[in-house]
């Protein structure tokens, strides 16, 4: 096996690549540092002219790509026989993803197929000689182990949206390589027909520039209007996190989180919300985080900027009250 290769897989969506991109870039490269590797980065999909473009000069001494129209769905099969093809000539050490719909399907499955070790939703990566260490969280987020392995198996880590470097790799102009495949569909056993989007509900969160998430701490449905007067009084929206919409108390439109939605807004507050792992991934690009939570101990206060520790039904009123008055 080959120890100078680092191979990235990125996620693309709707023609876009997923925001962990640059993050993944810019870890594969401080790997690639460590271990003396070439960075290599996998896009596949259709119509990749303006991706190839923005990743060009992005940290990867080698950009491939799969750029054919039986790509243009997301379909597991296709996309695991092609990845392990080129695992077959390139022999990575390292196989890196982001902790997306891809990272979780994909990486299992690489993982059996290259004979590699599977560390998912890692929060730090380091290498010290011969060992590989590994943060991950435990338990819906309320524990964070570190992981201490030691061998000469290939690795397929997938990484957090906040475990990855913020500042983007130093710019290097990339080799580009385009793959060239055959699929033979009459031996697939799954064809992706379309892609049927859910309603966005009333509001579009991904879109909102002030959300007020609830939590399980708000006990019943009965209490959501508390949530929804503070997010009316600010000119936001309201979202939740995964009991919630699991519940039915709020619609899965406004579920936050890895199986839900991704949003960036420049507030968010979240109330009577743990911060497991799930939820975190969804909301921590946010450029200003507000908890309110009665444990003192809630994850959810590692990621933010200002934290309430106390009852949301005492605070909630209490702002809702103040936002009100300011707007008179």
């Amino acid at each position: 096996m080959s120890e100078a290769n680092i191979l990235i897989i990125p996620e693309i969506r709707k023609g876009e690549l997923d925001g962990t991109t640059s993050g993944l870039i810019a870890k594969g490269r401080e790997l690639a540092d460590k271990i003396n590797a070439k960075v290599h980065l996998l896009l596949i999909g259709y119509g990749l002219e303006n991706l190839i473009d923005s990743v060009n000069n992005a940290g990867a001494d080698r950009v491939l790509f799969a750029d054919q129209p039986i790509l243009k769905y997301y379909n597991p099969e296709i996309y695991c026989n092609l990845i392990c093809d080129i695992l077959k000539d390139l022999n990575p050490r390292f196989i890196i993803l982001g902790y997306t719909y891809w990272g979780m399907e994909l990486g299992p499955a690489i993982s059996e197929r290259y004979n590699a070790y599977l560390i998912s939703n890692c929060v730090e990566l380091e290498i010290d000689g011969e060992l590989l260490r590994a943060v991950r969280p435990m338990f819906a987020g309320a524990y964070q182990v570190k992981i201490e392995v030691k061998t000469g198996r290939p690795y397929v880590v997938s990484f957090q949206r906040g475990g990855l470097p913020k500042k983007m790799a130093t710019q290097k102009t990339s080799e580009l390589s385009r793959l060239n495949f055959e699929i033979e569909e009459a031996s697939l056993r799954s064809k992706v027909l379309e892609i049927v989007e859910p309603s966005e509900g009333e509001v579009d969160i991904t879109k909102a520039e002030i959300i007020v998430a609830v939590g399980r701490g708000i006990t019943d449905q009965a209490n959501i209007p508390i949530i929804k007067e503070l997010a009316d009084a600010l000119g936001g929206c309201i979202a939740c996190s995964r009991p919630v919409a699991d519940l039915g108390w709020l619609p899965k439109e406004y579920h936050v989180g890895i199986s839900g939605k991704t949003v960036s807004p420049k507030v968010y507050i979240a109330c009577g919300i743990s911060g497991s792992s799930q939820h975190v991934a969804g909301m921590e690009d946010s450029k200003m985080i507000i908890a309110i939570n009665k444990d003192p101990k809630a994850p959810i206060f590692n990621i933010s900027d200002f934290g309430v520790v106390g009852d949301i039904f005492k605070i909630v009123p209490e702002l809702t009250s103040h936002a009100r008055s300011s707007q008179k």
